[in-house]
């Protein structure tokens, strides 16, 4: 079934507009939190923002199961971003009155609000579709993702031609009264079969939805496939830092040939995001999940051998095209499971993400600043060969999950 398909069903239509709208006021929002950062308290602020807003995500997705089962439904998302609107629409009025220490405090409740409704919002877009529509409605949601990302930047640049810095924190706050209406319609329009349904707390449930070892232990290729994407993730960081050193530095280029790969960039992911969305990465899941990963690996070191703009947007590029076929690849993998287990999954999913995140932003920068060269030679090699690693031992525990009886559920499902 095709994007345009899925969206002519009302429920999947209102959540994806509002869910666009939304990613793309956070667009807004991550770039006036930067800038009103650096003018009111400098460098250092920045930092200690981006940091902050990771760390709720760390400690929700690995303590906070049954917080995070108590909002995984469509009305308490709504009460959630209701909240929103007005921590974000206060940001400018803060700032001057409570300075940064106060601000902090903020960032962290919308970091906590943002970690709530992730992973719940994720496991609920499923249930919208029939099984076999699973990865083609993952993709779509997606999709979301790859056009803010292309068009947010220029939006704002628009944006801050006619208003100050600071009002795009108001811009953010409606999109989260969007949301919250979207949300709340949608918990009155959907039938109970379509909702999320998760085990209260006190009562009995299957280890593998309850406890994140137990859950991962039962769920070995998609425990293995996130622990490859860890790794890849980690190592990508060096083409976001990596790449304008590498123009300045080597090609000699300025912020025009910046602009132009972000550009490329940015069409890659969408052409990427059309062809995931409808068909199985390389084969089936798990090895071809690691062969796009060996792939994404070899391109990135690849760029070390780049000697001109062109070489250099063809790369990225390139590698931006396969960035969603990982992504949906295992999202959609995780969306296949039973209700419990997939919103357990996708709180571990955020978890990774923001590690592999600050890890690679402590670790790699000064590295990349040095010796710019080797770090993309490295990371792509780090890269390959985890995903080479990843496709013998994930493929070998397949077969073995294939020969037993016990086991037959989570091939069907794979």
């Amino acid at each position: 079934m095709s994007y345009v398909s899925l969206l002519r069903r009302r429920p999947v239509l209102v959540l994806w507009l509002a869910e666009t709208l939304s990613v793309l006021g956070d667009r807004f929002f991550t770039l006036a939190l930067a800038w009103t950062a650096w003018q009111r308290s400098g460098a250092v602020a920045m930092g200690l923002v981006v940091v902050l807003e990771s760390v709720p995500h760390l400690l929700v997705g690995s303590f906070g199961r049954q917080l995070v089962a108590k909002v995984a439904s469509f009305r308490a998302l709504a009460a959630v971003e209701t909240l929103q609107i007005a921590v974000v629409g206060a940001m400018p009025w803060l700032w001057q009155s409570i300075g940064l220490a106060g601000v902090l405090a903020v960032i962290a409740v919308i970091g906590t609000c943002d970690a709530l409704t992730g992973p719940s919002l994720s496991a609920l877009v499923p249930d919208l579709v029939a099984g076999d529509q699973v990865r083609q409605v993952t993709g779509l949601m997606d999709l979301s993702n790859r056009l803010t990302w292309f068009l947010g930047p220029g939006s704002a640049a628009v944006l801050l031609a006619f208003v100050a810095a600071e009002n795009l924190f108001l811009v953010d706050a409606a999109t989260f009264a969007v949301s919250a209406l979207a949300f709340a319609w949608l918990g009155r329009a959907l039938p109970p079969a379509a909702r999320l349904t998760v085990p209260a707390a006190g009562t009995s449930a299957k280890p593998a939805g309850a406890k994140v070892l137990s859950l991962l232990r039962a769920r070995p290729l998609i425990t293995g496939a996130l622990a490859l994407s860890a790794v890849g993730e980690f190592f990508q960081t060096v083409v976001s830092i990596g790449v304008p050193i590498w123009l300045t530095e080597r090609l000699h280029t300025g912020p025009g040939a910046y602009a132009l790969v972000l550009s490329a960039m940015g069409i890659g992911s969408v052409a990427g995001n059309l062809l995931a969305g409808h068909m199985e990465p390389a084969g089936r899941f798990p090895g071809g999940l690691c062969v796009v990963w060996a792939v994404r690996g070899l391109l990135l070191a690849a760029i070390a051998a780049s000697n001109s703009l062109l070489q250099l947007a063809l790369l990225v590029t390139a590698g931006s095209v396969l960035v969603p076929v990982t992504s949906i690849g295992l999202t959609a993998q995780i969306a296949s499971l039973d209700g419990p287990e997939r919103l357990r999954m996708f709180s571990v999913y955020g978890v990774k993400l923001h590690v592999a995140s600050m890890g690679s932003m402590l670790l790699l920068p000064a590295l990349l600043q040095r010796a710019p060269k080797a770090s993309f030679v490295l990371g792509g090699a780090a890269t390959a060969a985890a995903a080479l690693v990843g496709w013998a031992v994930l493929t070998a525990v397949g077969r073995r999950q294939g020969k037993s009886p016990g086991q037959q559920v989570e091939m069907a499902r794979t």
